[in-house]
């Protein structure tokens, strides 16, 4: 099980409150292997299945908006997030929200730039370390070079962590956002909600995968293999 493989499995656990056991999670070639198995763990005859937990979700997220002044007919589904969220302030407003309404939110960004700066500081911190120390040791090098790396790479994220205010390029309207909240919080939601549905499964799935493996949404159907097909490691 690849690195990419892992961090999937653990965001889908989180999201739908379950447990994949490795075994288990070995066999799951296919994207429809997991929803199938999803489905098995959630089910619940007590909750109804009627409710769609997205046009739920939106209108407790108009709701909550409304704490930014803006009038309920500015919050559509269309609505541009730079228009809901300023860019001033905007990590404040993220986070005030998502304290709110009690539910994770997606991450934000750092700009394409600055994350390239990082990793071209980084580069140079790894590369001068090993020369450094390879002279004398080529073990010392490489070791320097790991922890000097880890290091500058943890101290450059807490540096521009004030920079992450941008939401990723699949996430730009209000209807992006609603969609990305169902995703990584549907456990939390169908519970709130008393409700819980195959296709609000899928949704969900879908999407985590999407990002996860960094692949076309559309990409994502339920014979899709991981591995072949998603380019999962």
């Amino acid at each position: 099980m690849g690195l990419d493989t892992i961090e999937l499995v653990m965001e889908i656990e989180e999201a739908f409150d379950i447990s994949i056991p490795d075994d288990r999670a070995s066999k799951m070639l296919t994207v429809g292997d997991v929803y199938e198995f999803i489905l098995e763990k959630t089910a619940d005859a007590t909750l109804k299945s009627s409710t769609c937990l997205t046009a739920a979700a939106f209108y407790d997220l108009r709701r909550h908006l409304r704490f930014l002044g803006l009038a309920q007919s500015e919050i559509r589904p269309k609505t541009k997030l730079e228009r809901v969220f300023p860019l001033i302030g905007r990590r404040s407003y993220w986070q005030t929200l998502s304290s709110r309404i009690d539910l994770r939110f997606p991450r934000l960004g750092r700009p394409s730039w600055l994350a390239l700066l990082n990793c071209m500081l980084v580069a140079i911190v790894v590369s001068a370390s090993f020369l450094g120390f390879a002279q004398q040791n080529v073990v010392a090098g490489i070791f320097a070079a790991v922890v000097l790396g880890a290091i500058s790479s943890a101290i450059l994220m807490f540096l521009t962590q004030p920079f992450a205010i941008y939401p990723a390029s699949t996430c730009s309207t209000i209807r992006d956002l609603v969609t990305n909240l169902v995703a990584i919080n549907y456990n939390t939601l169908a519970t709130r909600y008393s409700t819980r549905n195959p296709t609000d499964v899928w949704n969900a799935l879908q999407l985590i995968v999407a990002q996860q493996l960094g692949v076309d949404r559309r990409a994502v159907v339920p014979h899709a293999r991981f591995v072949q097909d998603l380019g999962a490691d």
